[in-house]
């Protein structure tokens, strides 16, 4: 196995913590082919997802997570950040990026608005679901609570996934990344020059809630 087929750059970051920037600023570094979110719920992508997210077996796990990132340069959001250790393994000198909010508190409100919306909750139950069952499943086991369940505390949760990416994960392999930050401390940590462009924010919280709206009213 050839490591330089597979990911350089993991975002570990969670959803609304700048990953959709993060992946539009590797873009503009030169990472051809970032996976990310979109990528897993596509038509032809959906079913080896499946058999990842189901994975009992080691071996079976790994053989489908290089199947997926075979020629990809980066991975950003879920679920490649449910595999961070995993695509350390395919790929050991990897460097891994943690996309932050400034606090809990802002993370939770918006995740509640947006990813934890009603509209985004029915089309989990409606849409794709060969992906979002088995997807449902492993995103609570790994962060450790159910995020659709409204008595869950949701600053815990993103305290407690912070803290995991910490642990797991050498120091000098780590960039704790907030995009309010823009390119000086990610550009720096991937030891590339700083782009003469400015850095990328996209998917503010009002557009993805109408994006969210549109998507759940079209069906």
């Amino acid at each position: 196995m050839d490591p330089g087929k597979y990911p350089r750059v993991i975002g570990a970051g969670i959803g609304r913590t700048g990953t959709n920037s993060l992946n539009e600023a590797l873009s503009v570094l030169g990472h051809r082919k970032v996976y990310k979110f979109q990528d897993a719920i596509s038509f032809e992508r959906r079913r080896n997802w499946a058999s990842i997210l189901e994975a009992k077996e080691k071996d079976v796990l790994m053989e489908a997570l290089k199947k997926e990132l075979e020629g990809y340069d980066a991975t950003t959001d879920t679920p490649c950040s449910f595999y961070v250790k995993e695509i350390l393994e395919i790929n050991p000198s990897a460097k891994v990026i943690l996309t932050v909010r400034d606090s809990a508190e802002v993370w939770a409100e918006s995740y509640a608005e947006t990813i934890n919306s009603p509209s985004a909750k029915h089309m989990r139950k409606t849409m794709f679901q060969e992906f979002f069952v088995p997807f449902l499943i492993k995103r609570a086991g790994v962060v450790g609570a159910e995020l659709d369940d409204p008595k869950t505390d949701l600053k815990k949760v993103y305290e407690g996934w912070i803290a995991r990416v910490k642990a797991e994960i050498l120091p000098e392999q780590l960039l704790v990344f907030n995009v309010k930050e823009g390119w000086s401390p990610l550009c720096e940590f991937l030891d590339v020059p700083v782009p003469d462009v400015p850095f990328p924010h996209v998917n503010h919280r009002e557009d993805t809630k109408k994006m969210i709206a549109r998507a759940a009213s079209s069906q």
